[in-house]
């Protein structure tokens, strides 16, 4: 890790310090803050063979304080997490986090997912910090689902090293084999990838394709700033203006809006459908 990235990881930790003191000072409690845990410890016997160990952030003091399945609990789990400013939008609840892109981002709810099943609790609650922001709660409430997934993975993990072996490595990812310490396990890093030829001219069109994106990006960055929205007005947001032969121009006109209750919303979802997603980066960035 580079010194800018040492310099975010310092900050994050400062700031779930405030937050701990935050905590505190409205009435709840942080206790066995820092907590080790280890599969091997007593009263964990039957998840040995998984050889899980950890710290949690604490448990959180909420007796009589809590609806069910919670008011017979003295104490839930609870994580603090920092997140960058640009990732903020997209972690708005637990199931944004569980799909994130990002795996140090996705793996959050696992993280506090285990933390349930080792102190029986129904759930607890995960907090994220940002610069900038006040902190996010978000109740989370045990994933059975979730746990199954993560203990397999763990077992195929744990057959791997008794067997002194390494897995087969996973298709090439940048976001992921980019910043793993272990590459050099996987060579070629693109060996389980099917990668398609591409021409001359394709990659005449790919590098325009980058150099527009970088214009719009600057695009989109100005009219955030000029223009903005409707929770974030830019500077001429709702306003008439000329400069020289530049009229900056405002209309208003009625727009309906339908407030769809959650219950409603969890009637008619359905299983997650498969979501292809191709990006179109240079390497390294």
């Amino acid at each position: 890790m580079d010194i800018d990235g040492r310099w975010r990881v310092e900050e994050g930790i400062d700031k779930e310090w405030v937050v701990k003191k935050w905590l505190g000072d409205i009435g709840f409690e942080l206790t066995q803050a820092q907590r080790y845990f280890n599969t091997d410890n007593l009263g964990l016997e039957r998840f040995k063979r998984l050889k899980i160990s950890g710290k949690i952030d604490g448990m959180v003091d909420v007796r009589g304080r809590l609806p069910a399945p919670f008011d017979k609990f003295k104490e839930l789990p609870v994580e603090i997490k920092s997140v960058s400013p640009h990732y903020w939008n997209s972690t708005k609840s637990i199931e944004d986090i569980k799909r994130h892109p990002k795996f140090w981002i996705s793996k959050i709810p696992s993280q506090l997912n285990i933390y349930f099943v080792f102190n029986a609790c129904p759930g607890g609650l995960l907090i994220l910090v940002t610069f900038g922001k006040k902190p996010r709660l978000l109740p989370m409430l045990f994933d059975e689902k979730l746990w199954e997934e993560d203990s397999r993975r763990i077992r195929s993990v744990n057959s791997y090293v008794q067997k002194k072996k390494y897995p087969p490595p996973m298709p090439f990812d940048s976001t992921v084999c980019g910043m793993c310490d272990f590459d050099h396990l996987c060579s070629p890093l693109k060996a389980s990838t099917t990668l398609v030829e591409v021409g001359a001219i394709d990659e005449m069109e790919l590098e325009m394709f980058l150099d527009l994106k970088e214009q719009h990006d600057h695009y989109t960055k100005m009219k955030a700033k000029l223009i903005g929205t409707k929770d974030k007005p830019g500077k001429y947001h709702g306003k008439n203006a000329l400069a020289g032969d530049i009229e900056i121009k405002t209309t208003r006109y009625p727009k309906k809006t339908f407030s769809i209750p959650e219950e409603v919303k969890q009637k008619y979802r359905i299983e997650d459908e498969e979501v292809v997603k191709t990006i179109i980066e240079r390497m390294g960035k």
